[in-house]
């Protein structure tokens, strides 16, 4: 008997360009990759409905494409499993010697190729009894159709070996994947749109409370600081971010009050002296040959300086209130002690030992103009004169100023730093206060990073305690 070898492991990757060619993956990625073009300009809600689709369109996309290469990998393995059942059948069709006339019944799921010893393809057909050719049964395809060969061939002889290989039909695999692909695209699309209608509804649900809220802010203006924008009872983001407006409405509308009290305060400051000046000049025109010129420049002095002296408060509060960063140095809280006191000999003393460790950083100008105002409260309160005290304690410098006067009730100590604020305002008004000292002296405190607070003093009366930060500078 010849040999006769049945080829059927050698299958052609005929559906290759197929698989990569009719994978449904394809649209969901170019729709992501134009997802970045498509977002700009659109509203948040369109945004998130872009997203979803996207997201939904590209895991569909993904699981096809795992579909259809898993579907192309069995039905190839078993299609080539036919073929090697195919190529085994004809071998034994081919390797029989029975003289009796018959013909090799040649089936094969793929295109059949037979092969003799010299390499040469040869026609499917066997000798009769008559020593005739006898055309055999054509090749056919899975579908049906026959494969004619294209020239002559040579015949079969029986008892010779052969080469016999089949190819795997791939039209199984085609019509498997076209099929699929036909009924799973619409199914996907549906699945899409239904996603975008549903995020579409949900994200405008979501993002109903965010227009009321935008609808109220836009209809605030400085007139209604009282309104609020509604806060949703959900405890989520938008519920944090109507009330980080509200809380920032609150702040605003406290600003806003305290500058228009701030305006009035200061217009009633102002108005004050203005009016003293000018009934003073009307009082002089009206009466000339009968006024003390020199009493009369005198009063009119005074009051020009007042006018001055609140002038020059106010501007001082514009610069901190808006948070001018002035020149910072390091300075010696103990030298400017001394330099006040030796402005004022007798009604300031210097009490203790100066430290020479007392050295803050921050503006010469503002801290002397602190201690200043410190210093002209306590010497219109005492009763005989005031005390200056500088230690240093705990990487902090404190500098108290101590009185014999009143002192200042436990109720009023936090209210004596507001603007325009006296606890005894004829008194006050007497003797040349504008009511705006101990709140400039509070904001220089702050603004370098310190406190002031009023406590009792050792003596009876007040004590103004500043504590600033220490500057840590190498001393001989």
């Amino acid at each position: 008997m010849g040999h006769i070898s049945a080829d059927a492991g050698r299958v052609p990757d005929v559906g290759g360009q197929d698989i990569g060619h009719t994978a449904d993956g394809e649209p969901p990625e170019h729709t992501g990759r134009r997802r970045p073009h498509l977002t700009s300009g659109l509203s948040v809600r369109a945004k998130a409905v872009l997203a979803a689709a996207g997201t939904v369109a590209f895991a569909i996309g993904l699981c096809m494409l795992a579909l259809v290469l898993a579907l192309q990998h069995n039905l190839r393995a078993s299609a080539d499993l036919d073929a090697r059942n195919a190529a085994t059948a004809i071998k034994g069709q081919l390797a029989l010697t029975d003289p009796a006339p018959r013909r090799a019944l040649i089936v094969a799921p793929g295109a059949v190729t037979i092969k003799d010893v010299s390499g040469r393809t040869v026609t499917p057909t066997m000798p009769t009894e008559t020593g005739s050719q006898q055309p055999e049964t054509t090749p056919q395809d899975s579908a049906g159709s026959t494969t004619r060969p294209a020239e002559p061939r040579k015949p079969i002889q029986a008892g010779q070996p052969y080469s016999v290989k089949v190819t795997p039909s791939t039209t199984a695999v085609d019509n498997a994947t076209g099929l699929l692909l036909r009924q799973a695209a619409p199914a996907a699309a549906g699945l899409v749109l239904f996603v975008a209608g549903l995020t579409w509804l949900l994200v405008g649900r979501a993002l109903r409370p965010v227009a009321a809220m935008r609808q109220e802010f836009t209809e605030i203006t400085e007139r209604d600081l009282h309104r609020r924008v509604p806060v949703p009872r959900a405890r989520d983001e938008i519920h944090r971010l109507a009330r980080t407006m509200n809380a920032t409405l609150d702040r605003l509308h406290r600003a806003m009050t305290r500058q228009r009290q701030f305006v009035a305060d200061a217009s009633h400051e102002l108005r004050s002296p203005i009016a003293a000046v000018r009934a003073q000049l009307e009082l002089v025109l009206a009466r000339p040959s009968r006024t003390d010129w020199p009493a009369a420049v005198h009063k009119a002095l005074r009051d020009t300086d007042r006018l001055q002296a609140v002038a020059s408060d106010l501007l001082l509060l514009a610069r901190l209130d808006a948070q001018e960063a002035p020149r910072t140095a390091a300075v010696d809280l103990g030298a400017l002690a001394a330099e006040e006191v030796r402005r004022h000999p007798g009604a300031l003393t210097l009490a203790g030992e100066q430290e020479r460790a007392a050295v803050v950083t921050g503006s010469r100008v503002q801290l002397s103009r602190l201690l200043t105002n410190l210093a002209d409260n306590a010497r219109r309160h005492t009763r005989t004169a005031v005390s200056i005290t500088v230690a240093v304690r705990d990487g902090l410098v404190e500098l108290a100023v101590d009185d014999d006067g009143p002192g200042i009730p436990e109720a009023d100590r936090e209210r004596v730093f507001e603007r325009f604020t006296r606890l005894d305002d004829a008194r006050a008004r007497q003797d040349g206060g504008t009511g705006l000292g101990l709140a400039i002296a509070n904001d220089i405190a702050h603004a370098h990073g310190g406190t002031l607070t009023v406590l009792t003093s050792p003596r009876g009366g007040a004590r103004l305690l500043l504590c600033l930060p220490r500057t840590d500078l190498a001393h001989p």
